[in-house]
């Protein structure tokens, strides 16, 4: 019982820790119980006996009422037991699940390439789910088993060595069978839950785009796709099942054939007069009872394979590295954040070393001053911005945010100075207060009206039937597009950050929304340091500098005016491009 299973699941004891109150009286009843089920025997081969003999009525209601007693105590034990252990394990794997978020919320952007939301939900759900089961009843039942088990042997020694001597090859031999297929299925098991996070990634992904597929003609493709995850995930289970099943089919036939064994010697030793009919009744209790760890070892250790498993994909998702300081929230008062200075020095990133994505970019931005970045799809730009974002570490080179490098800084505190606003906005199904505070209850009333206002969106709440506690989002009420982007700007007004950094927010909206979002968006511009990402011209009127990146390298950069009006210039080519283009 020592092996891959339980090593896998040591991640879990650490979450034990501030539960040690509990798990000390848990290991008192455990003992109690199994001393309790221990007793039960004795007592029905001594009223047997008794009954036989002839011994008087007061005596045989005296054992009967300690039987009750005895069964009534181990009642409590139970329930008190079950209990506790599962107020353990759901604390427990609450802080582990706990973890899990913040750890996934702390991610950079790569991260959720390699493991899409359904994958990540399985893992989080899923899996803790199967966590919380092993330490709410399978670890602690496997714990009283092995107890009972001992106490069986012992108790069978007591009452009758020769009987006890029957069983004992039995247990030693399952013990051994155990001990030869400890750890086998977990590949198999592992196998099995990895093909089925991969199907709920894909349900995830294909749900959430229904009417994309519907609209293009992928129906059948996705139905085909579908089939195809489902036989994968029925041939990895299938293989994973013929593997579990193995020893417990092996282990009852071992019981079937020691129980007979029981049987005929109890029999035998009857016949010769050195056998009482009680002692024969009790060594039977035992026997059966001897049953009970051995299938319930051997049935649940299948059980314990999967949650061994789940622990095995737990431990892959947090990673060797403890996840970054946790993002800091929406402050309710704080004072004016300076407009701080950007400096790109010899920036260098990828993703792929064979693939670059920056390759030596260089530029400086001065306190106030705003830089718009031009660009053929796929040049690099919102990398700019993600680098600036501290999304994610530069290959080579130095940025410095306010004089701060942002690799050698407190990342709470540049997101606190810094605002990233892209075309892509997430409305929670929660209030307007919560969606705009990111659930901050400090926040005051007004400062979020007065957000809204800067946002263009005072009218709009004017109309909402709940105000500020309007419900918004998926079965609440909807938003436009442009009223969506509109609320991400609430949210940086709320913040007042020194930095804004903007990713082609108006990429979304028609001509329309996106005459009514410019006002707000020219107001955030306003006394801030900027980068502003953006193919239409309209945001980059409001820009001092521009850069022009190309594969990655920049091959043009200066003052706005400058360049727009000299004709030899790449800024001036994109601007007459995007012009005739509307």
């Amino acid at each position: 019982m020592t092996g891959g299973p339980l090593r896998e699941l040591s991640m879990i004891f650490r979450y034990l820790r501030d539960e040690r109150a509990v798990l000390i009286l848990l290991a008192l009843l455990i003992p109690l119980g199994t001393g309790l089920q221990l007793v039960a025997p004795y007592l029905l081969r001594g009223f047997i006996d008794g009954a036989l003999s002839g011994d008087s009525r007061t005596t045989l209601l005296g054992v009967a009422v300690w039987s009750v007693t005895a069964a009534v105590g181990l009642l409590v034990v139970t329930v008190g037991t079950e209990t506790l252990s599962s107020r353990v394990a759901w604390r427990s794997t609450n802080r582990l699940r706990a973890d899990l978020v913040e750890h996934c919320l702390s991610r950079p952007p790569d991260f959720y390439r390699r493991h899409p939301p359904g994958e990540l939900v399985e893992r989080v759900d899923g899996d803790v789910t199967r966590l919380t089961a092993v330490m709410s009843a399978l670890f602690l039942e496997m714990v009283a088993q092995v107890l009972l088990l001992g106490g069986v042997l012992l108790a069978l020694f007591v009452l009758e060595w020769r009987l006890a001597l029957v069983f004992a090859p039995f247990v030693l031999g399952t013990l051994l069978v155990l001990r030869t297929l400890v750890g086998r299925a977990m590949p198999f098991v592992t196998a099995r839950q990895r093909a089925a996070a991969d199907l709920q990634g894909f349900l995830e992904e294909r749900l959430a785009a229904a009417e994309d597929l519907r609209a293009n003609g992928a129906t059948i493709s996705t139905l085909r796709d579908l089939d195809r995850r489902q036989a994968d995930l029925y041939r990895r289970a299938r293989a994973a099942a013929r593997v579990s099943v193995r020893w417990p089919a092996t282990v009852q036939g071992l019981s079937a054939i020691s129980t007979i064994l029981a049987l005929a010697v109890s029999a035998w030793l009857h016949s010769l007069g050195e056998l009482s009919i009680g002692t024969a009744f009790a060594a039977l209790f035992y026997a059966m009872l001897l049953r009970r760890p051995l299938l319930a070892i051997t049935t649940r250790f299948r059980e314990l394979e999967d949650a061994a498993a789940s622990a095995h994909r737990l431990r892959d998702l947090l990673g060797p590295k403890a996840a970054p300081r946790p993002e800091a929230r929406v402050r309710a008062a704080r004072p004016p954040v300076e407009r701080p200075d950007v400096r790109f020095d010899g920036v260098s990133f990828h993703h792929d070393p064979d693939e670059p994505v920056l390759r030596n970019v260089s530029f400086a931005l001065a306190s106030g001053e705003r830089l718009g970045i031009m660009g053929r799809t796929g040049s690099g730009k919102s990398t700019v911005l993600g680098l600036l974002f501290g999304l994610h570490p530069p290959v080579s080179g130095v940025i410095r945010v306010g004089g701060v490098e942002v690799t050698a800084g407190d990342l709470r505190e540049l997101r606190e100075r810094v605002a990233l606003v892209t075309q892509d906005v997430h409305v929670f199904h929660a209030s307007v207060r919560d969606n705009l505070t990111f659930f901050d209850s400090s926040v005051s009333d007004d400062r979020l009206r007065a957000a809204l206002g800067e946002a263009g969106l005072a009218s709009w709440l004017q109309t909402l039937p709940d105000g500020l506690d309007t419900a918004l989002g998926t079965g609440a009420r909807g938003m436009s597009a442009g009223e969506e982007q509109q609320l991400s700007l609430a949210r940086v007004f709320l913040r007042d950050p020194g930095l804004v950094l903007m990713d082609e927010p108006t990429a979304r909206l028609d001509p329309h929304s996106e005459h009514l979002i410019m006002p707000a968006l020219e107001r955030l511009l306003e006394s801030r340091t900027a980068v502003v990402v953006e193919h239409r011209p309209h945001l980059l009127r409001k820009v001092d500098r521009v850069l022009v990146l190309e594969e990655g390298e920049v091959v043009e950069q200066g003052e706005r005016i400058t360049l727009s009006l000299d004709p030899n210039s790449r800024f001036h080519h994109l601007l007459k491009t995007v012009e005739t283009a509307r």
